[in-house]
């Protein structure tokens, strides 16, 4: 019996497991099987300037709006981007009732008008929010007035949760067209002419492709009475209101190869009445659209219509060329490539802290290099897809080059360690990877936008990109290396470390002063490579800009310091204390100068990052005061014991 009641229990689970009980009024949310999820992540969207998988827009816009790219429900359900732009589209008023906006400071919701909850740092349901909607949009204009860096962080919070709401409003009041039905008089003159008689009512989709033939024969029809007139104008009046909210997913290519830009159900109505458009089958696709709001509560009929409507989107798509690429990108995010590279970084790391603690274990030692090459690899591969995902180099934003700076410097501290055995490189390799992925998440989740975007015009060209970009990043790349390396070097002889294995810091010291080289080399060439291109775009070599200052402040430290340790005026002590500095140098360039929001190179501008820019420069100054300790110490160790004097 007990058995029986067991067989019985998983029955009702299966049973029960195609639908989700909703909160609110008795509406019952569908689970839609994986194969219509995966149907609807893979439709092709245009959004931000280029083509990819719905899952990919729904992916930012629940990171931008939730703070996670999943969701759990009050009922403990867990969805993921697609379910959930899915239940947003066809379930509004179930998923107006989540608490999914992610509202850092409670004062935001007090200024508004509203009561806040018990904690500080919450989430709140759009339902909630509502009610203080029109005070929020008046707070949002009134502060984004300010610039950016003038803002006080309520007001920035403020402006935040204004756009968030826009976008999702934008998504969830997208589909109102596909409730919007059309009873013109069946009896009457346009009725019949339109065909309405025969369906009973019409969508926005038959309209579409009745309505603007109509509109072109009546134009000039004498015959049509007053009352017609004002039916026909309030026909076209109902289309337009119906498509207010339709204009955010643009879903249908169109056929016309020149043209550009794809078409959502707004630019469906406009282009509708121009002359010289074919979107017989992006009506006929919208139709589909359509219906899915009817069948949201069929699973299998809903399936059938996601089906034809993605067969329909990809042959389009596939004609202009435009499809190929969305089987990779969904492909890039189902592997969770940076995931598991972030979280193999970390567990990299503890094998170092284990091997710090345990140093005679052999295995431990052994076990670090693959350990650390792997998340590399990992990261290699899914820079490897972005590029192919773009079709272009692997730097273009800020936030690739937080990718391929700790790729490139991982990779080289492995090659070291394979090189010399020291068991140094590899522990920074493993620190220097742990921390750049962690900062490439937190500008992810920070700035909540899709991270392969379209390029801004300067940067539209693949040879300097290639060329310049990679090159002086890989110039970064190698002067934070070996700042990390002269941390080893001072910190090491601070706290004791290797005390009195004179080998130890000697290998230490031959490291830092050949990346500093690798450093200097691809400054320099990708700095000048920067001059080329800037002389074919602006017209003039160099201009002093804030950004080639900074590439040019890199170059010349670099120079100094190899010319003053070849002119004994610092050894190996001096070289340590100066890479400090260029990694100081390094930072500004990357960052820093960014935040003056000047010059030619102002596009990549981002906020919130001078906090950390500024703890990172205060603690790398504790360094390099601990540096002249360490020489002081020097110094004094020599004057103790004149037969072994040695300067910094």
């Amino acid at each position: 019996m007990r058995l029986n009641l067991r067989w019985l229990c998983l029955a009702v689970l299966v049973v029960s497991a195609p639908v989700m009980a909703a909160a609110g009024e008795g509406v019952t949310l569908p689970r839609w099987d994986q194969d219509t999820v995966e149907l609807f992540a893979s439709l092709p969207v245009q959004a931000g300037g280029r083509i990819k998988p719905l899952d990919t827009y729904a992916q930012f816009a629940m990171l931008k709006i939730n703070g996670k790219r999943t969701f759990r429900t009050e009922g403990g359900l867990k969805i993921g981007p697609t379910e959930w732009i899915m239940y947003c589209l066809f379930f509004p008023e179930v998923t107006d009732t989540w608490k999914q906006f992610i509202v850092d400071r409670a004062e935001v919701v007090s200024a508004i008008g509203l009561t806040t909850h018990d904690k500080r740092r919450d989430r709140y349901a759009y339902s909630e929010l509502k009610p203080g909607r029109q005070k929020l949009m008046e707070l949002a204009t009134q502060y984004q007035r300010k610039e950016a860096r003038q803002r006080a962080p309520m007001e920035q919070q403020v402006i935040n949760l204004a756009y968030n709401l826009r976008e999702y409003e934008s998504i969830s009041q997208f589909m109102y067209f596909s409730t919007v039905h059309f009873h013109p008089d069946p009896e009457g003159r346009i009725g019949k002419a339109l065909g309405v008689q025969e369906e009973g009512h019409a969508t926005l989709s038959l309209m579409l492709q009745r309505v603007p033939a109509l509109l072109s024969r009546m134009s000039t029809d004498k015959s049509l009475s007053d009352t017609e007139r004002r039916e026909l104008s309030d026909i076209l009046h109902k289309m337009e209101k119906s498509v207010a909210t339709a204009g955010t997913l643009s879903l249908f290519p169109p056929t016309d190869p020149e043209k550009k830009e794809w078409y959502s159900p707004a630019d469906l109505l406009v282009a509708a009445f121009e002359p010289g458009h074919d979107l017989d089958t992006q009506f006929k696709l919208l139709g589909h659209l359509e219906r899915l709001k009817a069948l949201r509560d069929d699973p299998i009929a809903f399936h059938q219509e996601v089906l034809a409507l993605h067969g329909g989107l990809k042959a389009l798509a596939e004609a202009r060329g435009e499809y190929a690429k969305i089987g990779v990108e969904r492909a890039f995010y189902r592997g969770k490539y940076l995931f598991f590279s972030q979280w193999l970084y970390v567990l990299s790391f503890v094998l170092v802290a284990l091997s710090w603690l345990v140093p005679q274990s052999k295995w431990l030692q052994r076990l670090i290099p693959p350990a650390v090459l792997a998340p590399t690899i990992l990261l290699i591969i899914a820079i490897a897809f972005r590029c192919i995902i773009r079709g272009r180099p692997p730097v273009t934003t800020l936030y690739e080059t937080l990718l391929f700076i700790t790729a490139s410097s991982a990779l080289v501290a492995v090659i070291i360690e394979y090189i010399n055995r020291q068991r140094i490189a590899v522990a920074l390799g493993s620190i220097m990877g742990t921390l750049g992925m962690f900062l490439a998440y937190r500008y992810e989740l920070k700035e909540g936008v899709d991270t392969m975007p379209s390029l801004v015009a300067v940067l539209d060209t693949n040879f300097w990109l290639a060329s310049h970009v990679t090159t002086v990043t890989l110039g970064y790349a190698a002067g934070l290396l070996a700042a990390a390396l002269a941390h080893v070097y001072i910190l090491g002889k601070l706290f004791g470390l290797k005390r009195g294995d004179e080998a130890y810091y000697a290998s230490v010291d031959r490291m830092i002063y050949g990346v500093v080289c690798f450093s200097l080399l691809f400054s320099l060439v990708g700095t000048v490579l920067g001059g080329i291109w800037a002389n074919d775009s602006w017209g003039r070599f160099w201009g002093w800009d804030p950004k080639e200052n900074g590439a040019l402040m890199i170059c010349l430290w670099a120079l100094v310091m190899l010319h003053a340790r070849l002119g004994h005026y610092i050894k190996d002590l001096g070289t340590a204390i100066t890479s400090v500095v260029l990694g100081m140098i390094v930072t500004f360039s990357w960052w820093g100068v960014n935040l003056l929001g000047v010059g030619l190179h102002s596009y990549g501008f981002t906020s919130g990052i001078l906090r950390l820019l500024v703890a990172f420069w205060s603690v790398e100054t504790v360094v390099i005061i601990l540096g002249f300790v360490v020489g002081q110490m020097d110094r004094m160790s020599a004057s103790s014991s004149p037969g072994d004097q040695k300067t910094a």
